[in-house]
């Protein structure tokens, strides 16, 4: 088993949070580790004075580390904070104030704040309890000196272990307890965004469904902002027909195919729906109705000399055009102009554009 196999195992009790218990495994590491860098800078001498003091929290530290694998939560993490206590007020005489033992305290403040599921009276009132013994602890020691000689370059060593131990253990806690969220947070967007896009796309084609294109519409209908608009109403040739010879699952294909057609074929600056069923309404934005004739007719010419091969049937369908120049004054006057044209290039022979 790795390292962090071992540090990411989980807890024997059931219904834990085994991120609270990863994160108190880490930051037991972290502290144990600057605790031997803090002896080996101060050297034997500092054994000599506190043995059992330091060799006992070095203990306690192991003991309390293994002890996550066996206990809740909510214990864990009280042990923790009550060891981290003990560690600062019995470290502060050994390695003097100016070691910076006492800003271990946020690492208990954050915890209370992000370990703790606690209401938020509470976890107030915790952070207060530190705050008050953080204060009690400058009372008591503040601007205390070492109990051995420690040299200038070892106490600014000790500076930098301990405050290195602190800002590596708050960055791990920031990252450790909002990453779920800043995660959680991410796929919420991710589904809202793909309920949006489900919510305007047709779910075969992928083009815009007819709610969106009114959409579009409305829009356009209170802000003009081209200085010309085309709508063609589009509708496939006998479909049903289609789905009533070869089924609707060749039916479906036939409609994906028309779609890429017209996709292929018009201008990003080209509003394509499917308008229900067989239809599909296009809007050429800032076209005027002569060169979407030319678009329009250029995709009904694609779609005739095309063959659609489904599994081992080869289609050929065409398509019927009603189109219209929106005056920007009724755009379902507009939309009901090129529905009639449709309707009356499908009396008249069908598989032409009527403008």
């Amino acid at each position: 088993m790795g390292i962090l196999e071992f540090i990411n195992k989980d807890i024997r009790a059931e219904n834990e949070s085994r991120r609270v218990i990863v994160a108190l495994r880490i930051l037991y590491v972290v502290e144990l580790l600057a605790f031997i860098m803090d002896i080996s800078l101060v050297g034997v001498e500092a054994l000599k004075v506190f043995p059992y003091r330091i060799i006992l929290l070095f203990i306690a530290g192991i003991c309390l580390f293994i002890f996550t694998y066996h206990s809740n939560t909510v214990t864990s993490l009280l042990l923790f904070f009550l060891y981290l206590v003990m560690w600062i007020l019995s470290m502060i005489p050994c390695f003097g104030w100016s070691a910076g033992m006492q800003n271990y305290f946020i690492i208990i403040l954050m915890l209370c704040f992000f370990a703790t599921h606690s209401r938020p009276l509470y976890k107030f009132i915790y952070a207060g309890i530190v705050l008050l013994v953080r204060i009690l602890t400058i009372g008591i020691y503040g601007g205390i000196k070492p109990v051995v000689t420690i040299s200038s370059f070892s106490d600014k060593c000790l500076q930098i272990t301990n405050i290195s131990a602190v800002f590596i253990s708050i960055i791990f806690i920031s990252y450790v307890f909002s990453q779920k969220e800043i995660e959680e947070e991410s796929k919420l967007i991710k589904y809202n965004n793909k309920l949006k896009k489900e919510a305007i796309t047709d779910q075969l084609t992928g083009l815009y469904n007819r709610r969106k294109a009114m959409e579009v519409l409305k829009k356009m209908e209170l802000n003009p902002r081209y200085a010309s608009i085309t709508m063609a109403m589009g509708d496939i040739d006998f479909f049903k027909k289609v789905n009533d010879t070869y089924g609707h699952e060749t039916g479906d294909e036939v409609l994906k195919f028309v779609a890429d057609a017209m996709r292929d074929n018009c201008s990003e600056n080209t509003i394509i729906s499917r308008w229900g069923g067989e239809e599909f309404l296009i809007i050429f934005l800032g076209s005027n109705g002569d060169d979407s004739f030319v678009t329009v007719d250029t995709i009904r010419r694609v779609i005739q000399k095309s063959d659609i091969k489904v599994k081992d049937d080869t289609i050929n369908v065409t398509m019927t055009f009603g189109m219209a120049e929106y005056d920007f004054k009724d755009i379902e006057e507009t939309i009901r102009e090129a529905d009639e044209k449709l309707y009356i290039g499908k009396n008249n022979g069908r598989n032409q554009v009527v403008y």
